[in-house]
């Protein structure tokens, strides 16, 4: 790539491997692993089912407003969409880091961190364990004198 496109390849190859990371981290980590782990507690009745909605909203809008995006750089701006598409660099920069995030649901700190997000995000579709809201000064008494 750099005989091809010379020293900025290398700059777009990180370009390209930031945006594969981000998106695919947006669309794919939900899916891959949010959807089994809350097919096992909805089967298990300690979740609710009201997560699927919530957890699938976020990727599928993902999805429209990157396909809206492309419709209309393709659309209004047709050489734009020419020049990606001939950019070897960006597109093998995307490819990696759509494997590269892919690749790291593999690893066990990976997995326990997303369970970890997974729990403090959606704590309130839980069932049986601690469900409520809590409220951090509901019980504490007032310092200031009356």
């Amino acid at each position: 790539m750099v005989n091809a496109q010379g020293w900025s390849g290398l700059l777009w190859v990180s370009v390209g491997f930031v945006i594969g990371l981000f998106v695919t981290a947006r669309i794919a980590f939900p899916i891959f692993l949010g959807l089994p782990r809350a097919l096992r507690l909805v089967g298990s009745g300690e979740m609710r089912p009201a997560i699927y909605r919530r957890l699938l909203f976020t990727p599928v809008l993902w999805i429209v407003h990157l396909a809206v995006i492309l419709f209309l750089v393709r659309f209004f701006w047709p050489s734009a969409v020419a020049w990606f598409e001939t950019n070897g660099a960006l597109s093998g920069g995307v490819e990696l880091g759509a494997v590269g995030i892919l690749l790291s649901a593999l690893s066990q700190k990976s997995r326990a961190d997303f369970q970890a997000d997974f729990d403090q995000s959606y704590r309130r579709f839980y069932v049986h364990r601690d469900a409520r809201r809590r409220r951090p000064n509901r019980h504490r008494s007032s310092t200031v004198p009356a």
